[in-house]
């Protein structure tokens, strides 16, 4: 699979964009895709299949809580865009993802 930053002009808001941590597993009932992108929620993500590659993009936004500011962050917070291409043998058809935790997991047959 072939990995490129995709460059979008869809984020409205002012954090800047970098590729996520990505992780490809292969076994024999297909491939399994890790995109690492802390703080970011289930509603914040995009992600498409066309022409056999992947496209993941988010639009992020962060709110500091009502009567709270930001003492310190461990993670920056930031927009995420990806492009990957896919094998052959990929079922396109099959794609399927969840969040949890911070991480994006997308299941291809």
């Amino acid at each position: 699979m072939n990995k490129e930053l995709t460059q979008t002009n869809q984020n409205t808001n002012l954090y800047p964009t970098v590729t996520p941590t990505v992780y490809v597993n292969e076994n024999k009932d297909g491939y399994e895709i890790m995109f690492e992108m802390p703080g970011v929620s289930k509603e914040d993500i995009n992600l498409g299949v066309e022409n056999r590659t992947l496209t993941l993009n988010t639009d992020t936004h962060f709110v500091v809580p009502v009567g709270y500011e930001t003492a310190c962050r461990e993670f920056p917070v930031c927009n995420y865009a990806v492009s990957l291409d896919l094998p052959e043998l990929a079922d396109t058809d099959t794609v399927t993802a969840a969040v949890a935790n911070g991480i994006m997991t997308v299941k291809i047959a």
